[in-house]
This record gives structure tokens, sequence and C-alpha cells, in this order.
């Protein structure tokens, strides 16, 4: 049903983290967010824990808001 809003934010969570230069086991540990997880909403699948998705928006400080933006 939401296939492609999940694709979008694991694209934009992926974009954030290449920026900022880290790997998924990094943002992990920053976020205490499985790096299985994040693999996995970075790859599209979901649904996502809203928890989940604030702490990585926290630990990327990318405000919530622009990972869940269509654009």
């Amino acid at each position: 049903m939401f296939a492609m809003e999940y694709k979008t934010l694991g694209a934009k969570i992926l974009y954030y983290r290449r920026i900022k230069g880290l790997t998924q086991e990094k943002l992990s540990e920053m976020a205490g967010v499985s790096r299985a997880r994040i693999s996995d909403i970075e790859r599209g699948k979901g649904p996502h824990n809203t928890n989940s998705l604030l702490l990585i928006a926290k630990a990327l400080e990318v405000d919530v808001a622009e990972l869940m933006s269509k654009e």
C-alpha cells in the first residue's frame, strides 16, 4: 500500500547517511536501532516504527519531516 513512500524514505536515509560518511553500523550505534533495521528501511521495506525513524533522524541531525516529505 505504501511501497513507494517506504522506498522514498529509505533513499533519503541512505542519502543523509552517506553525506555524513556513516556506515549502517555507525548509524545503528548512534541511533540505537539495529543495523538490520536500518538496512531494511534503506531498502524500502516497511512498515516502520515511528520511534526508530525519530531516533535515526536525530542521529543524522535531520528533521524527521524532511525524511517523510515526498520531495
